[in-house]
């Protein structure tokens, strides 16, 4: 919806034919409104017609603010006006520096900043976009009725006549307002009532419990149980939001050192650039859930990256996240870049003649790209971003029974991925309290299997489509870390049906249906699974991680994944050519390993592989160029650093096979990747920062 708010001095409006062949009843010829009028020009656009109940409320708010700034603005300006008379009287008595400042004058007398009436016009020159539903022309009298209910004298104009209007703008510094108003329909959250415990291995229950603050209370329990350790994670899901010093998240130094990734000044804030080394690691990511995922028996698909904003089926949706959308124009329409691949893989699915022998069916795609305008302030690097990759797997499960089933077969999955990339990771379970009582035991066995305590939130009553929601979420580096989810599980039992009820209101679903075999039409459960999370969040939490255990255990990617797995160190001239030899011999195989070529002391040379968190450092000197051998330094990686904080175990005059043993061991069964060859000798090299 869009408003043109104009603050005028009486006005007139003149009937003069029908516009459309059904127009509102108009039974004057004129509507002549004295004294003070805010005219609100509305266009009801595409998607406001979804609920104009909603959107008519919407409306009503932002033109009842319009008159709390106007009939305010006076007193804002004695207030302002009083600051500067404090200014100027410390300047006057030089108690500081400064110039004296002007006060602020109204442009017109104080008694025309007010509101006597309010016309809401329907006009349909705010947008190209407008509604072609009936209902459109039923949300100005719904806003003018809102507005009554609120005491304020209000009226509308007919919709569907052509009409002439006197209008006398009073000119004023808010005489002239515009706004945008997205339709927004709230869900129907539960967190202020929510309920967090803490489950342990043992199939423990612990309540949290809070101080007089309202600060959460870590249970002594968990530390006599050796879970101590755990309470930065449960500060960073439960405790109380720290301020925001500015501080720049650790991962973000480090993926620019690395050339990973990075900000680029000439695109929206939130979506980054990726380097060489960067794709890398995230085409190598991208490979192993999908072939993990295939394996499983998922199918693999892939929709459009934007879908018209007059499907109700996704307005019912997208309305929930009006804020985060990005839209795009194409003529005389206009359509919404996706922020996750659900309503066009649900759409396929009801446009799909279901049978009970597909079911568990998986669908899988990898969502390149979505995208999330994510407020300036919430954009956290990696973290929290506008334009990502998205791993997606949506699943239809018979019944509920077999949601369950599925439930616990995909999260061994998640967890096997979680594993692979050596994130140490928490889990959170968020369910409404029927589903966890009904469901106790095996969600506690899957606590007991992971041998670390899980998060638990109970709801009264169930939030948005999901009865259960899994989380396997990591913490950032720094003093107050943040916890950001990674792979996730939902069960959704809403969003298959035809349509659900909201109060009184009808709310059209995806109707995915199937016959089962006792002839009876059924609605399919949906599990929502994302394997890995983003893969710009991957990212993050491998830096992140990375840095936050530092002091204790050796940084660095698995090799598997990490961009440059051999680093090949000639001590001399004389052992150049062969090294490069072997450099070529180890890509050619298909890992991937550079050569530092350059005319620099060993020591030197070794820092360096060391600052990268190359995983194997191989060393060339004259006795291993006689005897055709190599030495090698192995980077512990992930685990605790040795005697004298030593990273490395080394391994002295052994042949490339022993490497290339080592090399097959870390990497059987993981995607493989090149590396381009500019980037296989230090002096070819090329440097993005």
């Amino acid at each position: 919806m869009k408003i043109l708010l104009i603050h005028s001095e009486g006005l007139e409006v003149y009937k003069k034919k029908p516009a459309t062949s059904k127009p509102q009843e108009f039974e004057k010829d004129k509507i002549e409104l004295d004294g003070l009028i805010l005219v609100a020009y509305v266009s009801v656009e595409d998607q406001d017609t979804y609920d104009t109940d909603v959107i008519a409320k919407q409306g009503a708010e932002v033109i009842e603010d319009a008159i709390y700034q106007i009939e305010g603005f006076p007193e804002k300006i004695r207030q302002q006006n009083k600051e500067i008379q404090k200014y100027n009287l410390k300047v006057e008595k030089s108690e500081r520096k400064g110039k004296l400042r002007k006060e602020k004058e109204l442009i017109l007398d104080e008694s025309k900043y007010k509101v006597d009436k309010v016309l809401v016009y329907p006009w349909a020159h705010l947008s190209k976009f407008l509604s072609n539903d009936k209902e459109a022309m039923d949300v100005c009298p719904k806003i003018a009725e809102l507005l009554k209910d609120r005491g304020i004298d209000a009226s509308y104009s007919p919709f569907g006549w052509y009409k002439a209007f006197k209008i006398n703008c009073l000119g004023h510094e808010l005489a002239e307002m515009y706004r945008d108003v997205k339709l927004y329909i709230e869900p129907e959250e539960h967190i202020k009532s929510a309920v967090f415990k803490i489950l342990t291995p043992e199939k423990k229950e612990f309540e949290i419990e809070y101080d007089s603050n309202g600060n959460y209370i870590f249970p002594e329990e968990l530390r006599k149980l050796g879970y101590g350790d755990l309470k930065f994670f449960f500060d960073s899901e439960l405790g109380k939001a720290r301020e925001d010093l500015g501080e720049e998240p650790a991962h973000i130094k480090y993926m620019q050192k690395f050339e990973l990734v990075d900000f680029d000044k000439n695109t929206d804030s939130g979506n980054f650039r990726w380097y060489p080394k960067g794709v890398i690691l995230k085409e190598i990511i991208r490979e192993y859930v999908k072939d993990k995922v295939i394996d499983f028996g998922a199918i693999i698909v892939d929709t459009p990256i934007m879908y018209s904003a007059k499907n109700k089926k996704l307005i019912a949706q997208t309305a929930r996240f009006p804020a985060k959308s990005y839209w795009v124009i194409s003529g005389a329409n206009r359509y919404l870049l996706r922020f996750a691949g659900d309503f066009l893989q649900f759409q396929m699915f009801s446009d799909m003649l279901l049978k009970p022998t597909y079911f568990p069916l998986r669908l899988y795609e990898y969502v390149q790209y979505a995208f999330r305008r994510e407020q300036e302030g919430e954009l956290s690097g990696l973290r929290r971003l506008r334009g990502f990759i998205m791993p997606d797997l949506h699943t239809l499960c018979k019944d509920l029974k077999s949601s369950i089933d599925e439930f616990k077969k995909q999260y061994d999955v998640v967890k096997e991925i979680s594993d692979a990339f050596g994130l140490p990771s928490y889990i959170t379970f968020r369910s409404t309290r029927e589903f966890y009582e009904q469901n106790r035991e095996w969600i506690l066995d899957l606590v007991e299997k992971e041998g670390i305590p899980a998060l638990l939130e109970l709801w009264e009553d169930r939030y948005y489509y999901f009865v259960l929601k899994f989380e396997r979420n990591v913490v950032s580096a720094g003093k107050f870390g943040k916890s950001a989810t990674l792979g996730t599980i939902q069960i959704d039992v809403e969003s298959s049906l035809d349509y659900i009820m909201q109060g009184d209101k009808k709310r059209e679903k995806y109707n995915i249906k199937f016959t089962d075999d006792d002839g009876v039409v059924k609605h399919p459960i949906i599990l929502h699974n994302s394997p890995s999370g983003a893969v710009e969040r991957v990212v993050w939490g491998l830096l992140e991680s990375a840095i936050r255990n530092q002091d204790k255990l050796i940084p660095g990617f698995k090799t598997w994944l990490s961009p440059i797995q051999v680093r090949i160190l000639p001590i001399s001239e004389k052992t150049l050519d062969y090294a490069e030899k072997l450099m070529n011999e180890i890509n050619n195989l298909g890992y991937r390993a550079d050569l530092d070529d350059r005319n620099e002391k060993l020591g030197k040379k070794i820092r360096n592989s060391e600052v990268d968190w190359i995983p194997y450092t191989i060393i060339v000197g004259e006795k291993e160029l006689e005897s055709n051998t190599i030495s090698i330094r192995q980077r512990l990686i992930n685990q605790p650093y040795g005697e004298n904080k030593s990273t490395t175990v080394s391994y002295n005059d052994v042949k490339l096979k022993f490497l290339l043993e080592m090399l097959k061991k870390d990497t059987e069964g993981y995607p493989k990747h090149k590396l381009p060859i500019p980037f296989r000798k230090f002096s070819s090299k090329i440097k993005f920062r």
